[in-house]
């Protein structure tokens, strides 16, 4: 443990979360090990049990550590980031993904999990860009080679996308709904990113712990004719992806 100067300087559990940490970093943890038990950890490094907790908590939050119940705490594989590279062309999947993961050899499907109208005033950031419409929320998960990356929410004019209901699940992508079957091509207006920490429902839906780490994309989309068509807010998985700007 470090010394007492330090101590005073960092709080106790966030030393033992970087001891911790360097095990991890210098393989003498390797990914599918079990940690020690709470309380053989908290002998070995002369802290309270509470601490050890805390600073596991931390490091399960942050994708390094993962907790089986019933089997207690093991290491995961360190994060692998994908690059989405940024673009402001037309969209002809999920997102533009889809051919992005096929390059590399894996597979992207989107899963509905829920579709409804919206009350006014509940969703005031797609009011704002989609006024006038009836508007209808679509809630999918994103999975790459079945692991879900990205829970995603798109809210639309129910009245120009009229029984889309009829046309969701089975994998198929919303985008190619969009395309196939109501004939409109989407591209990108803007995007604006932003770190956050995972509600229970995303974190439920990503399969990882409430408040872990997670960055949220927003943004609007266009039509053909540059009308505001599809409004959309994206919770992504932060140890999985990240996003390039090139200039």
């Amino acid at each position: 443990m470090p010394s007492k100067t330090s101590a005073a300087r960092v709080p106790l559990y966030r030393q033992v979360q970087d001891v911790l940490l360097q095990r991890l970093d210098s393989g003498t943890l390797q990914p599918g090990d079990r940690l020690p038990p709470e309380t053989d950890l908290a002998a070995e490094l002369r802290v309270n049990r509470l601490t050890v907790r805390q600073a596991i908590g931390e490091l399960t939050r942050a994708g390094r550590l993962v907790a089986r119940q019933g089997s207690g705490t093991f290491v995961t594989p360190p994060p692998r980031h994908f690059p989405i590279e940024l673009a402001a062309s037309y969209i002809n999947d999920a997102d533009g993904l889809s051919e992005a993961f096929r390059s590399v050899g894996r597979t992207l499907s989107e899963n509905l999990v829920a579709s409804e109208i919206v009350l006014g005033g509940s969703a005031p950031q797609a009011e704002e860009y989609l006024p006038g419409c009836r508007l209808r929320r679509i809630d999918t998960v994103l999975e790459v080679d079945d692991e879900p990356w990205f829970a995603n929410s798109v809210w639309i004019d129910d009245r120009r996308f009229a029984g889309i209901d009829r046309h969701l699940g089975d994998g198929v992508p919303l985008y190619t709904v969009w395309r196939d079957v109501y004939g409109v091509r989407l591209k990108a207006a803007w995007r604006s990113f932003a770190a956050a920490a995972a509600s229970p429902r995303v974190a439920e839906l990503l399969k990882i712990p409430t408040g872990a780490p997670i960055l949220m994309r927003d943004g609007l989309n266009l039509d053909q004719d540059d009308t505001p068509t599809v409004y959309s807010s994206r919770s992504c998985r932060s140890d999985r992806v990240r996003f390039v700007a090139s200039y």
